[in-house]
């Protein structure tokens, strides 16, 4: 007999069909007539969508394709080459500064088959279920916008999340390692996780203990070591971050620009793979020089303090760019600029609605690749499917878009949004824009006027 579609799936793709490769978004009612649907089918097959990510709502009536569908379309963008390809040192006037073991041995210990699908039947639970978090830390906004978007996920799931248990690390592995044991001792049934640094063997040999006594255990944003404990990896592609944040720098340059790099947190494995993407693109632009290059620890403190300092050493004169692989950093690096004064060079870095308010309003040149604290949602629904018994991706990628201000695209970097179409003006500085639906529990500012004209 031959093999029959669905009806209702055939009328899922019908719905997911009729949207353009712009993914503008279209009223439903528009959609249900153009598909030849009832209304009631119609309205009850989006809402469905809508419910479990493959639609969003973008305004009352609109709908456009949603995170979980997007994440099909965009794929894994990771690449195979290992992070040790980068120059292994870095001229800043006299002294060498030289990439660590740990940066080396990193490289691509992930397998490059980034599809690889992990059969989970055999952690099925019918009762609601107990998942436990530990948490790198909450010392910025992208990590508070990270949690929101979990508690968001969880409101959303609240029937079947009988206890979400957080516990704070502060950037400290052997602390982490003592609440794991707390967590584990409350009796969850899966372990979320975010590691403070990637060097820890502790760390690295308890998670692997946790996976061989049948812990279920989900990385989300920063990944141990060793990732064969893990089920599955949350993330988005930091190579993609700072590989195009750098080969922006250097289409937009002349030839000859001095770069300033600013980094996150070290041993971070986020802020390594971001780095080295960089430096890779660098190495290869003879026209380059990249002078310094600095932690931050992801603050604007910290930003602030490494372009002080780096000002101070090169007797005021200021680079032609600054790379940074987070506006959580490069708000305090304009900051510093600005009380400066003169020409406040190119920068790089997104995330942060401050970063995007003072790059408009002073109209700077700038590139972003925003690393989406939306993937907190995300590994809450991993979580959910692995204790549900279905198959999951080992890793698990979400989309993080290109932002930059309208002309400023280069010959191979264009924008995915506008800056101009991305700010809030009326959220605060502290808001992270790419942490989803729960940017909507942001209180807002008191703004009086849009500063920028």
């Amino acid at each position: 007999m031959p093999h029959h579609v669905p009806t209702n799936l055939s009328r899922i793709a019908a719905i997911l069909g009729s949207f353009d490769a712009h993914n503008s978004p279209r009223r439903s009612a528009e959609i249900v007539a153009e598909v030849g649907m009832s209304i009631g089918t119609g309205y009850g097959l989006i809402r469905a969508l809508v419910k479990t990510g493959w639609l969003v709502r973008v305004d009352h009536g609109w709908i456009a394709i949603g995170p979980r569908a997007r994440e099909l379309m965009y794929g894994p963008l990771e690449p195979a080459a290992a992070l040790s390809d980068a120059p292994a040192v870095i001229a800043f006037k006299e002294r060498k500064v030289r990439e660590s073991d740990e940066q080396t041995q990193i490289g691509e210990t992930w397998r490059p088959d980034l599809t690889e699908v992990v059969e989970t039947s055999h952690f099925a639970l019918s009762r609601p279920v107990r998942i436990g978090f530990a948490n790198a830390s909450l010392s910025n906004s992208w990590r508070l916008g990270l949690l929101a978007s979990m508690e968001y996920a969880r409101r959303l799931n609240d029937k079947r999340i009988a206890d979400f248990i957080k516990l704070s690390a502060d950037d400290d592995a052997s602390r982490q390692t003592a609440q794991i044991d707390t967590l584990v001792a409350s009796g969850i049934d899966l372990l979320i996780v975010s590691c403070p640094n990637i060097n820890n063997p502790a760390l690295n040999d308890q998670l692997l203990a946790l996976s061989k006594q049948g812990l279920p255990i989900v990385a989300l944003d920063r990944r141990p070591k060793d990732p064969s404990s893990l089920i599955s990896f949350v993330t988005a592609s930091d190579s993609r971050i700072g590989r195009m944040t750098a080969q922006w720098m250097v289409e937009k340059l002349k030839p000859g620009s001095r770069i300033w790099m600013l980094s996150g947190i070290e041993g971070a494995s986020p802020a390594i793979r971001r780095q080295s993407a960089a430096l890779t693109v660098f190495s290869n632009s003879p026209g380059v020089i990249v002078e310094a290059v600095s932690s931050t620890d992801w603050t604007e403190a910290g930003g602030y303090k490494a372009v002080d300092r780096l000002l101070e050493q090169s007797d005021g004169r200021l680079p032609d760019g600054v790379w940074c692989d987070s506006g959580l950093q490069g708000v305090g690096s304009l900051r510093r600029f600005l009380k400066h004064g003169g020409t406040i060079p190119a920068h790089t870095g997104g995330d942060l609605n401050g970063m995007y308010k003072l790059v408009l309003h002073h109209k700077l040149p700038f590139v972003a690749v925003d690393y989406p604290a939306a993937m907190g949602a995300r590994a809450i629904e991993v979580a959910l499917d692995v204790l549900s018994g279905r198959p999951v991706r080992r890793r698990v990628e979400v989309a993080a878009p290109v932002v930059m201000p309208r002309g400023m695209e280069t010959p191979t970097i264009r924008a995915d949004i506008w800056a101009e179409a991305h700010v809030r003006w009326d959220l605060p500085d502290e808001a992270i824009l790419s942490q989803g639906p729960s940017l909507r529990d942001v209180k807002p500012a008191n703004v009086t006027r849009r500063p920028v004209r």
